[in-house]
């Protein structure tokens, strides 16, 4: 309670925090033959209510224009009237324009249109940071906003399709919409994906980026969304395709093709209202996608299969669906994988086996038992159809509307939908596909915002959003679903996929966040811009996991002559089996930024405030961790002695003697409670950060940025393991998380150059630096549970890590509507651990891990992206290719070496084109946009997962030494075990659609 008065009480604190939504046009204007400035000059954005007139010195402002590309029109008494197209404004970035007016003679009222052209020097950038515009987006080979972020330089995506901002972890990447934060701390990914479409700006900061910007060590992803206009306009797209590939022996089914295997439309409508006082902007898509891993359906969950050895004549003759799927066994003796319930004469025989174990081989025994069989087993065999195991369904929907008041307040509400079906693929149930789990992600967001101009030079912004994410998988949605079947039917042969079986995991979890935030930017005079601000944030953390058991009487049954579905149930949280937690954090913060500009230097100073509650616990006494069933003597029992009353020094010396006397009562779970945990502390961090650009000719700038930079480790890190329950067993038994956990820590700089070295050539090149301290790890001494022959690791801050690199970026120009730009990355990322349970995983295998600097799992050393784009305004195109360098990997250890040779390996490099044709043409019905895309052109294999003992991802000596021990083979051979699609990227796909737009 204490917490959060001080937090209300830093609320009042008259602090703005501001975070970019918006951007800045400034300049001069002057006579065009005198050169002297120009005061009282009208300076308007068309179509807007942005407008200013130019001061004494011929200078104007015009501050909180949001991005996007504006003509801006000029008007004086006196001077030709001037429009200038094409002027493009981007989020947090000074758009320098000056001007010469011509005079004229004042009643000829003459005008003049002219096209500004795109700098390809940005003088005040002081960190790198990539913009990509509406046009951009629309133009690339593209789907998704993720897949335009993938495309910009200092940026890797692991083997599991992870993004890596410039050597960080996973989940150290701030998600930003409209200025605000929406991130989901649990694990660090964003609540919702914007869609494509209503994507007016993105930009992502991968350099030290301002004071703005809290609780992200590696980047920021800053989207801008389209807001509605005076005339109403809109879109239609359609798209259809599916995947043409010849690599059907690692992707079974690849070559059949389904025209449907991907589905897309949508639509997006903008426009007034009320003309001037109330926009809209929304945009519906609905997505599907049937993917590339199949699997095929020949059981159902309730099989039960048996290998039989029969006779070769009477297989043929009562049972010749089974023929041709048995292999010999001796002469004339064959081997077949049956399912009970589908051959009368086969379910004799397993009946009479069963019955001969159980001694009763009686004729009213044996037809009890066989009926029992028959009844019980109806629906174990499959059709045999191919299934998709790897697909995707998605129905998003986004609403923005923007009331302007009047000319200076304006009211924003944006509401995003983002709702996605999906299966992962789990290979085991390659054969019965019905049993795997089916996942849900569901983000809701809405946003509030008020800004108000309190002058030219001043506004504020008040916002409030609310947003929530919930993930939950399952493999039915009722728990008590009657089509679960007995955890016994999931046990599987070496090297063979599942028969039967359902999967009995149940995992919800909820993230909501409520933010208010209150901003402030003025531009105190020419030379000093000034943001200073706090936001609030209160989370809510919700999480279950369950492990569905069977009822009591089906604990253990028959699998032969028992139904194989059973009656689940949920155990309590005191078992195992059931965990849930629910947790409400708190964060604050605040910060002061001053953008300096002066004709020498630009600089961005700041620093930032950051405070956490964690709300959560540690254990008061480590070495007996599980509440619910404690080791240690004096948590299992009060040793009192036999009169049961503590202090009475009993005179038979039983007091304190360390064993349960008659008349010692038990200790109960309340009074555990009551000392069990300890609160973990409030945290509290400052972040300075500095970023300074120096123009060294008109065509010329060197910029460098420095900053400390602060995230709370991810919240999944903080709560796991709720219940701190370990199980039984010796060794290292588990991993606990840590509530108590500090902020992760990472030191940046980068110095870099722009330089453009002629019309239409620019060149940037960029060297960085992170040293990265406090990350999440489970490096450091077990924690002996009492006793001494269990261990188990906890979450510490053990890790760390540095990262060096540079970058080298080419844009070239060719002009009649052709481009081309390539960016070159090297880049060295070492840490002493991947994933913060490496450590505990290696000493639970039995490895000795060492405290070194190693090569980390997406340490990829050269990263090549190449564009080519071209449009004449009626047809065009563009490309896309991406090298990299193999990713490590670490090499199976040997029975000699017992050290880990972490990741001193390298996979395979990798390369992919993707390419985009579209043809336009207009009709008195609006525009309409034929289109092609073709992901992975080559149809490349890309190897991103490796066998340990080869490097390769298809060969193995696994696979001999496999056959050494002569499986039967019958399920499934070893070379369908020892394919593995997974280890392989996308094949190629092919979409063709088409676009109205009105």
């Amino acid at each position: 309670m204490r917490s959060c008065k001080i937090i209300w009480s830093l609320l009042l604190i008259p602090m703005l925090l501001y975070a970019g939504s918006t951007g800045k046009l400034t300049g001069k204007i002057r006579n065009a033959k005198t050169q002297t400035p120009i005061p009282g000059v009208v300076v308007m954005l068309e179509g807007t209510v942005y407008g200013t007139t130019t001061e004494a010195d011929g200078t104007y402002l015009l501050l909180n224009i949001p991005p996007g590309t504006y003509t801006v029109h000029t008007r004086m008494l006196g001077y030709r009237d001037l429009r200038i197209e094409n002027v493009r404004i981007s989020v947090d970035l000074t758009r320098e324009l000056d001007i010469a007016l011509e005079e004229t003679v004042l009643d000829l009222g003459e005008s003049v249109t002219v096209t500004a052209k795109k700098p390809m020097i940005v003088k005040d950038l002081t960190a790198s940071t990539a913009v990509v515009g509406r046009e951009e987006l629309s133009s690339l080979p593209v789907t998704e906003i993720s897949e335009a972020i993938e495309l910009q330089a200092g940026l890797i995506k692991d083997s599991g399709g992870n993004l890596h901002v410039r050597g960080g972890r996973k989940g150290e990447i701030g998600f930003w919409i409209d200025g605000m934060p929406v991130t989901d701390v649990y694990d660090g990914s964003t609540v919702v994906d914007v869609n494509k479409e209503m994507v007016q700006e993105l930009q992502v900061i991968s350099g030290a980026f301002n004071a703005e910007y809290g609780q992200a060590m590696s980047g920021i992803v800053n989207i801008t969304t389209k807001e509605g206009t005076n005339r109403w306009n809109g879109a239609v797209t359609l798209y259809s395709g599916d995947y043409l590939s010849t690599h059907d022996r690692i992707f079974p089914h690849i070559q059949s093709i389904n025209p449907m295997a991907v589905q897309n439309g949508e639509a997006s409508l903008q426009g007034p209202i009320k003309k001037d006082k109330l926009f809209f902007s929304g945009n519906i898509r609905y997505f599907a996608l049937e993917g590339w891993l199949f699997g095929q359906r020949k059981f159902n969950p309730s099989a039960v299969v048996r290998e039989m050895i029969v006779s070769e004549d009477e297989l043929s003759t009562y049972a010749p669906e089974y023929y041709k799927n048995s292999r010999e066994y001796t002469p004339g003796f064959r081997m077949i994988p049956y399912i009970l319930g589908t051959n009368p004469w086969l379910d004799s025989l397993v009946t009479a086996k069963e019955l001969g174990s159980m001694r009763a081989a009686n004729r009213d025994t044996f037809a009890y038992y066989y009926n029992k069989v028959r009844n019980n087993h109806t629906h174990g065999k499959g059709d045999g159809k191919y299934i998709p195991m790897a697909w995707n369904q998605k129905l998003y929907g986004q609403m923005k509307l923007i009331w302007r008041i009047t000319p200076d307040f304006k009211m924003t509400y944006n509401g995003i939908y983002d709702g996605t079906q999906y299966a992962d693929f789990e290979r085991d149930y390659f054969l019965n596909p019905e049993g795997a789990l089916d996942r849900f992600r569901t983000g809701h967001t809405h946003l509030l915002q008020i800004s108000h101009a309190l002058s030219r030079r001043t506004f504020y912004k008040l916002g409030f959003s609310y947003f929530s994410k919930e993930y939950k998988h399952y493999a039915f949605e009722d728990p008590h679903d009657p089509r679960y079947v007995h955890p016994y039917l999931g046990l599987q042969q070496p090297y063979s996929f599942k028969t039967g079986g359902t999967s009995d995991s149940r995992f919800k979890r909820t993230t909501t966040t409520f933010l208010s935030k209150l901003d402030l930017e003025s531009q105190i005079n020419p030379t000093h811009l000034v943001k200073t601000g706090f936001e609030f944030r209160k989370h809510r953390m919700f999480q279950e996991n369950i492990q569905l058991r069977p009822a009591e009487n089906q604990t253990d049954i028959n699998l032969v002559f028992d139904s194989p579905f059973i009656q689940t149930r949920i155990l309590p949280d005191s078992t195992i089996y059931t965990s849930r937690y629910t947790h409400e954090p708190i964060e604050f913060a605040s910060y002061i930024q001053d953008k300096i500009e002066l004709k020498q230097m630009i600089v961005n100073i700041g620093v930032r405030f950051d405070l956490f509650e964690p709300d959560g616990h540690v254990l008061a006494d480590p070495t007996d961790p599980y509440i619910y069933n404690p080791i240690k003597p004096q948590n299992r029992y009060h040793d009192w002695g036999t009169d049961g009353i503590a202090n009475t020094h009993d005179p038979d010396g039983t007091e304190g003697n360390g064993i349960q006397d008659p008349g010692e009562p038990l200790v109960t779970l309340a009074e555990r409670k009551a000392y069990w945990f300890k609160k973990a502390s409030r945290k509290i961090q400052v972040s300075p950060r500095l970023g300074v650009s120096f123009p060294i000719t008109e065509r010329g700038v060197i910029h460098f940025s420095y900053g400390h930079f602060f995230q709370i480790p991810r919240f999944e890190r903080l709560y796991q393991n709720p219940d701190f329950e370990l199980g039984a067993g010796t060794g290292n038994v588990g991993v606990i998380g840590n509530a108590d956990l500090k902020p992760e820590q990472t030191v940046s700089g980068e110095i870099g150059l722009q330089q453009q070295l002629s019309e239409d050539i620019f060149l940037a090149l960029t060297g960085f630096f992170r040293d990265i301290r406090n990350l999440a790890g489970t490096t450091a001494e077990e924690i002996v549970i009492f006793g001494g022959s269990a261990k188990y690791s906890k979450f510490v801050n053990s890790d760390f890590g540095f990262v060096r690199g540079i970058i080298l970026s080419l844009n070239k120009q060719f002009g009649q509507g052709l481009s081309a730009s390539m960016d070159y990355t090297f880049q060295i990322a070492k840490g002493t651990n991947s994933d913060p349970e490496q450590a505990r995983n290696a000493l639970a295998g039995g490895a000795l891990p060492e405290v070194q600097l190693v090569p980390l799992d997406w340490d990829q050393r050269h990263t090549v992206n190449l564009s080519l784009a071209y449009s004449s305004g009626t047809w065009g195109g563009s490309l896309i290719a991406q090298l990299g360098s193999g990713l490590p990997y670490t090499p199976r250890r040997t029975e000699d070496i017992t050290t880990l040779l972490i990741n001193n390996q390298k996979k395979p490099s990798t390369y992919n084109v993707d390419l985009r044709f579209f043809r336009t043409w207009k009709t008195r019905f609006g525009k309409w946009t034929g289109f092609i895309k073709i992901l992975n052109l080559f149809d490349t294999l890309n190897e991103i997962n490796v066998y340990d003992d080869t490097g390769r991802a298809g060969f193995t000596t696994d696979k001999e030494i496999a056959r050494a021990t002569n499986p039967t083979e019958l399920i499934n051979t070893l070379d369908q075990w020892f394919t593995n699609p997974t280890h392989y990227s996308e094949p190629r796909r092919i979409e063709l659609g088409i676009t109205w737009e009105f």
